[in-house]
């Protein structure tokens, strides 16, 4: 199965409970970014130019969360520049997780062990042994 079963059941129900209701349109994925900050410096990127403006400004907690709330899609994608950037990420993601949603969060994994608490041990970083 390409997606876990709870996931995909989620998504059917979103769709038919819409289809039902006969919705013409309907959200299925709200794209969140809470900052415009990256901490790559790519050639050729369009997000320094287009938002050079605006690449420290945050979005607060509670307003992601009340958009979130608002918005009726079953998953949410934390995007932007760089969210684990975002100081607040881990508060995030807990309130989306509280309001029932898929969470999603588009990152280039450069912070993933130092933001994310990721506790098992297949990620926790072991001595090299040698024999």
């Amino acid at each position: 199965m390409r997606f876990p079963f709870a996931l995909s059941a989620k998504i059917a129900g979103h769709i038919i409970r819409h289809k039902l209701r006969k919705t013409p349109k309907f959200a299925m994925v709200l794209q969140l970014e809470p900052l415009h900050t990256c901490n790559l410096t790519c050639a050729g990127c369009g997000r320094i130019r287009e938002y050079s403006t605006s690449l420290k400004d945050m979005v607060p907690l509670e307003k992601c969360l009340a958009v979130a709330d608002e918005c009726d899609a079953p998953m949410v994608s934390v995007c932007g520049g760089e969210p684990l950037i975002y100081p607040q990420i881990e508060e995030l993601v807990d309130g989306l997780l509280k309001q029932n949603r898929i969470v999603y969060v588009c990152t280039n994994g450069v912070f993933m062990r130092k933001k994310m608490k990721i506790t098992s041990p297949r990620f926790t970083r072991r001595p090299l042994s040698r024999s």
